[in-house]
């Protein structure tokens, strides 16, 4: 039975070489879960993308576009399959530099769009970091959502635009919970399922300066497309990612996000 499987994860990788031994550790974590293809974000210096290609060895295939200081929209794609395209696609709206939203907009947020093959199928995976909404404010009439929802109807644009024989996987950190008007809007437009709807468990771990009833929520998504050719099977999750190895708590920390895994099925 063909299978395709993906984990996509908010790396927490700071600048300025401040995550450089923990970015080596947890990527030598995810190699254990054997994902056809692992998104990353927040890559934020380009020095630490040979550090990634080092320590997933088994992840031959890697998508990315550089910039001046990090790859663009802070993402990365190892792949296990063969990267048939890959490129990355900014979007209209990346808020103003001279805000609170300085260093989305240095990122050059986007999407980075890798499409590759299993048997005679195209899986098209698009990985993704919106802009954050430091107010925590789901609003429409509020600036930092307003700049989410640009991105949400640029983001169903680009899914609308794939072939629709393709498996469409779109996954990342999208810094806005479930239930709010930017996750409906998304879903109605693109055609996009959630396989995890109906969990409730945080994907963010918010450090104890934050109010954790408020931000300990489900902001990173998995979403799927499905293709016009067969029906599929699919299983998402939510792991909590950390290095047991280490005797304390604040050793055994990797990032502030959960990663989320998806396993998807089809008969020949």
């Amino acid at each position: 039975m063909p299978e395709f499987s993906l984990l996509t994860l908010n790396t927490f990788g700071l600048p300025l070489f401040l995550g450089w031994n923990r970015l080596a550790r947890l990527t030598r974590q995810l190699d254990r879960y054997g994902a056809s293809v692992i998104c990353l974000q927040e890559i934020q210096q380009n020095a630490y993308v040979p550090l990634l290609v080092r320590s997933l060895p088994d992840y031959p295939y890697c998508a990315y576009e550089s910039s001046i200081f990090a790859p663009k929209g802070g993402l990365f794609t190892a792949a296990r399959l063969s990267l048939n395209e890959s490129h990355f696609i900014a979007y209209q709206n990346r808020g103003r530099a001279l805000s609170a939203g300085f260093a989305d907009w240095a990122l050059n947020k986007g999407v980075l769009l890798s499409q590759t093959q299993v048997q005679d199928h195209t899986i098209i995976v698009m990985n993704t970091h919106l802009h954050a909404n430091y107010a925590g404010k789901w609003d429409p009439n509020h600036a930092m959502a307003r700049i989410q929802r640009d991105q949400i109807q640029h983001l169903a644009e680009m899914v609308n635009e794939q072939p629709r024989e393709a498996l469409v996987i779109v996954c990342g950190d999208f810094n806005f919970p479930r239930g709010t008007f930017l996750y409906r809007e998304l879903l109605q437009a693109s055609q996009l399922e959630d396989p995890l709807a109906h969990d409730s468990r945080p994907t963010y771990r918010p450090f104890r300066v934050l109010p954790s009833e408020k931000w300990s929520i489900p902001i990173d998504f998995v979403f799927v497309r499905r293709p016009n050719w067969r029906s599929l099977h699919v299983e998402a999750d939510i792991v909590h990612i950390e290095d047991a190895s280490r005797p304390f708590p604040h050793q055994r920390f990797l990032t502030d996000h959960n990663a989320l895994t998806l396993h998807v099925t089809w008969e020949v």
